[in-house]
């Protein structure tokens, strides 16, 4: 059978890729399989989050602008499944993801998406949205959960927060502290200390160019290292998210710079 539009009835129905159709007569985008969701302006729905995914009202606010042919429909859909993944494996919550689709959304109405990938623009976004809210949460473990390297995520990033205006506050490497620490169960004594390191560090020179993962997971070493605590490299630097050798490395860096 003929596909139909939801919205004008219009056969006149353009294959887009991917499972989505377009209506020639009327430009509405909708999904081929029987998921769809018609889009009624004038109705206001509500729903309950039942399985930590975006709400209706959210999604189809998307379908609005990719309506009004201020989005590739094509790319919102592909950034609103990726944002949905990365933060639901980070455990970030609804706030964060629809911070992140309005920054997502913002940068395609500026141009920031042409040419790039709208996954790679959506894993920015996100991280965009985590150090707006000042929810700690470091480049390594978005750009671990998507496909882009740390520095491309941290260029994307510096890029959105430029053209967007973002108002970006600094944030300490000592805020993702108590989540790792709760994370490797350090002791009250060796969060502190790792919590001193961290700060010499950035009050240094040295800071600059280091990743926050790798300081993180050097301080927290060497500190359980002075307090007789057992935590492996390996352990660690899995926890927060580095590689056991750059650990190892930033961790003698460290050393002689406290010593200094």
């Amino acid at each position: 059978m003929k596909l139909k539009c939801p919205e004008c009835k219009s056969k006149k129905v353009k294959d887009e890729g991917d499972g989505i159709m377009s209506c020639i007569d009327c430009d509405f985008i909708f999904d081929s399989g029987p998921q769809w969701t018609k889009y009624n302006p004038d109705k206001k729905i509500r729903t309950r989050q039942t399985d930590g995914r975006l709400s209706t009202e959210t999604v189809l606010k998307w379908q609005k602008e990719t309506r009004t042919g201020n989005l590739a429909s094509r790319s919102i859909l592909m950034a609103s499944d990726e944002i949905d993944r990365i933060t639901n494996e980070l455990k970030l919550g609804n706030s964060i993801k629809e911070s992140a689709l309005e920054i997502f959304i913002s940068s395609s109405k500026t141009g920031l998406v042409r040419g790039r990938s709208s996954g790679k623009v959506a894993a920015a976004s996100i991280y965009s949205a985590c150090r707006m809210a000042n929810f700690p949460r470091t480049l390594d473990e978005v750009a671990d959960r998507s496909n882009v390297n740390r520095n491309e995520l941290s260029r994307l990033h510096k890029l959105i927060a430029r053209k967007l205006k973002l108002k970006i506050g600094f944030t300490s490497i000592n805020d993702l502290l108590p989540r790792f620490s709760s994370k490797l169960s350090l002791t009250p004594l060796v969060e502190q200390e790792s919590k001193e390191i961290i700060r010499i560090v950035e009050n240094s020179d040295y800071r600059q160019g280091i990743s926050p993962a790798a300081l993180l997971g050097a301080a927290i070493y060497l500190s359980c290292k002075n307090n007789n605590l057992r935590r492996s490299q390996l352990e660690i630097a899995k926890a927060v998210g580095t590689s056991e050798v750059t650990l190892r490395n930033r961790a003698k860096e460290i050393v002689l710079l406290l010593k200094s």
